[in-house]
């Protein structure tokens, strides 16, 4: 299964400065600091474009693992501890002089909440535009440790300041960052808390406050064989469970496809299904959703949305009873009653809203066609959903496309959360009417960006939540408090 948490449009090599103990600190290193379960350096590292990741620091006792996972290389600035600038240009030493075309990213090793779809859009952007283009910091000046250099530019910038007798030991990076003009330089604005690094006890206090779990949509083809779609799950938890995520979000009707026989197949396989979800979360310490179907009165079934955490034991016998930490069902509220088809007929609808907690975040649950009634987002939202988990099968034809990318945005924006949606892979020979998907399954922000969007072949997309992102939307546009009862209502 592809993974394809971000794309670059620009041959890239990333520079991360871990430069080890930090006196503000009480002495500890803050690129090994522990954020939502996974260390600075890590999370930095993941969110960085492929290719060529050089670390400039100490590798440690998790630097063989970083390396093997990330295909990182180790270095050290030569003498030790002479300065960031130094760090810098050791960095670039490990670039191939042929490499002429390159784009730097040039990274902190203790920003935590880096953005992938930001540092490939710095990238892309240096390319396009031949100058350096770097995050702005909180306090509106270039944040220096996030910033995309044409790979002449920066070389060329270091050989300016560089002590002859010297080299660069002691140097700050304004001094290289003063080689630029003012056509030379561009900056983006950061979304949320992606420019806070943790020099300080209360930056570092605040960075865990925010930083949310890491939420994986996998977008899959769910077969008529479930048999077939067993496997399949299995895989996309495991790739899940490989990339660091909490929670793993399949689509809708992950147990059989519409089009099926509903109730036989809930009938049949639903209990297995439920059981190979609990087994997966079990295996693998994480969350996972997936759409299903139950049986319910008058011979139809419930669209069920399954939530299921690992189990921990209630004691610490043997023999105590186990239940998962996270354990939920969603029944889908509003049946697809639209563009001829008949959901009603084999499904009876829910009646209840749903959320969830995950490691201090509250996240909300709704499928496919709940999509098209607002209320529902504005009041998981009132619940104090920060995001909402939406499983998708979306109908095919004229139009669909766009009117999915438009309701995803207008829901986030009408409830100022964050807008996860998986939805199924449609098969490549498919000609049926019963929806299968159509693919683009999306993280939409709270004011209606799209932040990451796949096509129609199945794929996985990764996503660190950022509580500070829902926040400022909410203080910017708080449509929440605003609304009122209408009259007649």
């Amino acid at each position: 299964m592809p993974s394809q948490p971000h794309e670059t449009l620009a041959t890239a090599a990333t520079i991360v400065l871990a430069g080890g103990a930090s006196s503000r600190l009480g002495g500890t290193d803050k690129t090994r600091v522990p954020i939502a379960g996974t260390s600075t350096l890590q999370r930095v590292l993941r969110a960085a474009p492929s290719g060529r990741r050089i670390v400039v620091g100490p590798d440690g006792q998790d630097g063989t693992a970083l390396a093997h996972g990330h295909g990182a290389r180790f270095v050290l600035e030569d003498p030790p501890r002479s300065g960031p600038l130094a760090a810098l240009a050791r960095g670039v030493a490990e670039i191939p002089p042929e490499a002429t075309e390159a784009i730097v990213l040039v990274l902190g090793g203790d920003m935590p909440l880096l953005r992938a779809e930001t540092l490939a859009s710095l990238v892309a952007a240096s390319s396009a535009e031949q100058r350096v283009v770097a995050l702005a910091a909180g306090d509106g000046h270039v944040q220096f440790l996030c910033a995309a250099w044409p790979l002449a530019r920066l070389r060329s910038a270091l050989a300016a300041v560089e002590d002859p007798d010297g080299g660069w030991a002691d140097l700050s990076l304004r001094r290289l960052y003063a080689q630029l003009g003012d056509d030379e330089l561009a900056t983006r604005a950061p979304i949320g808390s992606e420019g806070a690094d943790i020099d300080t006890p209360d930056a570092l206090e605040e960075v865990r406050r925010v930083a949310g779990p890491r939420i994986a949509l996998a977008q899959i083809e769910v077969s008529e064989d479930v048999a077939v779609t067993a496997d399949t799950v299995r895989g996309a938890v495991a790739e899940a469970a490989a990339a660091g995520a909490h929670l793993v979000l399949l689509p809708e009707a992950t147990l059989t496809p519409f089009g099926t026989d509903l109730r036989a197949a809930a009938d049949a396989h639903h209990t297995a299904f439920e059981r190979l979800v609990q087994e997966l979360a079990d295996q693998y310490g994480l969350v996972v959703v997936a759409g299903s179907f139950t049986p319910a009165a008058a011979g139809r079934v419930h669209n069920t949305v399954i939530v299921r955490g690992p189990a921990v034991r209630e004691d610490t016998s043997d023999t105590g009873p186990a239940t998962p930490v996270v354990y939920a069902d969603y029944r889908k509220i509003h049946l697809f009653d639209a563009y001829g088809s008949r959901e009603s007929e084999t499904v009876a609808p829910g009646e209840e809203l749903v959320t969830i907690d995950l490691d201090g975040t509250r996240l909300g649950i709704a499928t496919c066609y709940d999509v098209r009634f607002p209320e529902q987002f504005t009041a998981l939202a009132h619940r104090g959903a920060h995001a909402i988990l939406l499983p998708l099968a979306w109908a095919d034809g004229d139009g669909k496309s766009e009117q999915l990318r438009l309701l995803l945005q207008a829901r986030a924006l009408d409830s100022t959360t964050l807008i996860l949606a998986a939805d199924q892979a449609p098969p490549a020979d498919y000609s049926g009417r019963a929806a299968r998907g159509i693919g683009q399954s999306a993280v939409v922000g709270p004011l209606g960006q799209i932040g990451q969007e796949l096509g129609r072949e199945p794929g996985l997309l990764l996503v660190d939540l950022d509580l500070a992102e829902i926040e400022a939307a909410r203080a910017a546009l708080p449509v929440l408090e605003h609304g009122v009862p209408l009259p007649g209502n």
